[in-house]
């Protein structure tokens, strides 16, 4: 027979056993990650909703990006100690001096920065694809590199990166017609 007697408890038996989700570092771990990874999520939808409806909100650069800018490139996202991967093509190119680089991670009008001991910078319109994997994104290049981004908040930088892309084909995509609204998926 088994009764709750207080919080983190059960009585079994006449013996009491503490629950291991209030006992366990473990499990206590894993219900943190699960809070953050669903705070993410809806922070995404409500993004995703926000950037459909209307255009991205630009931020202000800061000294260290905005001395890199070129013309009327503009910051749309920041994510602070970043960590970035890069993958090569190929198994045998990997980078072995460029694993793991901490720094800021900026996305741009037309660009994903990088700025830690390196400078790396990626074109947006060189992502194939991205992809969020437990609590990282990886973006897939044109070229075959593949990039890992260690990041706060993954899965609305995707969300971010995706609108960030959209802008960039919008003025060359044809006009609605009038009256037409967008669809929802």
């Amino acid at each position: 027979m088994n009764e709750r007697t207080k919080v983190g408890a059960r009585a079994t038996n006449g013996a009491v056993v503490r629950d291991a989700s209030t006992s366990s570092p473990a499990l206590r771990d894993a219900d943190a990650i699960l809070a953050r990874a669903a705070e993410d999520e809806a922070a995404a939808l409500v993004a995703r909703d926000r950037y459909r409806d209307g255009p991205m909100e630009l931020i202000e650069p800061d000294a260290r990006i905005a001395e890199l800018l070129v013309g009327d490139e503009e910051v749309l996202a920041v994510r602070r100690s970043a960590r970035l991967d890069r993958r090569e093509p190929q198994p045998s190119a990997y980078c072995p001096g460029c694993p793991g680089l901490a720094g800021d991670l900026y996305v741009t009008s037309t660009r994903v920065v990088h700025l830690g001991r390196l400078t790396l910078e990626y074109d947006l319109d060189s992502i194939r694809e991205a992809v969020v994997s437990g609590e990282r994104v990886l973006l897939v290049l044109c070229d075959g590199t593949g990039l890992i981004l260690d990041v706060d908040r993954p899965r609305l930088l995707r969300v971010e990166i995706a609108a960030a892309r959209a802008r960039r084909v919008a003025p060359a995509c044809p006009a609605r017609a009038p009256g037409l609204a967008p669809r929802r998926r």
